[in-house]
């Protein structure tokens, strides 16, 4: 990953502040010969104390980079995060249920196993959201899921690494992001959650 792609990155994920992106404009020197002419006036020519410039900006330089590569960084950055167990951890580990619920797939073991609970605690909590739990019992909830959590994000890595899974692109729909999965069977079984079977009923007719 370049330079250029790198800001490109942050753009997309409005990781980069306005004051920030327009001093890069203004001074990469190889963005001219990049960009086409118009492409280029367009970019230079926006309103940057204006919020929606970011956007604008976006729409003229997301055709040059490859935004498979994009989701790819975007969500290694976040199982690493869930990896190095920061004191927000939570935050990535809920993510992964986000990204579930948008189309990673690949993600269910991550996604429903853990961060579904995040979003929705057990019962044994007696609170119906995150927000809801006092301090020591985020961490008591959290500290539970190590190390199984990290071995399953260092599982995705893997499937990254050697290219078991390939981030593609998005079609822009609800559950809409596109990879290829050629993992093995076994490898798609679930492993950090169980999923119910459901129970039978039997009513009684009168």
């Amino acid at each position: 990953m370049n330079k250029f792609e790198l800001i490109i990155y942050k753009l997309i994920a409005r990781e980069i502040e306005i004051n920030e992106f327009e001093q890069w404009v203004y001074s990469e020197k190889d963005l001219e010969s990049f960009l086409s002419y118009d492409e280029y006036l367009n970019l230079i020519s926006l309103t940057y104390k204006q919020p929606s410039s970011l956007y604008e900006a976006e729409k003229i330089l997301k055709p040059h980079i490859d935004i498979g590569k994009y989701y790819e960084w975007y969500l290694r950055r976040v199982l690493q995060n869930v990896i190095e167990h920061p004191i927000d951890a939570h935050k990535y580990i809920e993510q992964c249920y986000d990204m579930y619920c948008d189309g990673y797939g690949f993600l269910d073991n991550l996604g429903l196993g853990y961060g579904l609970t995040v979003t929705v605690p057990p019962s044994e909590y007696n609170a119906d959201s995150w927000d809801k739990l006092k301090s020591p019992e985020q961490k008591r909830l959290i500290e539970s899921f190590y190390p199984s959590v990290c071995e399953e994000a260092e599982k995705v890595i893997g499937w990254l690494d050697t290219g078991k899974i390939v981030l593609t692109g998005h079609n822009g729909d609800f559950q809409g992001i596109q990879y290829t999965d050629s993992r093995t069977p076994e490898e798609k079984e679930p492993t950090g959650y169980k999923v119910a079977t459901p129970q039978k009923k039997w009513w009684k007719l009168w």
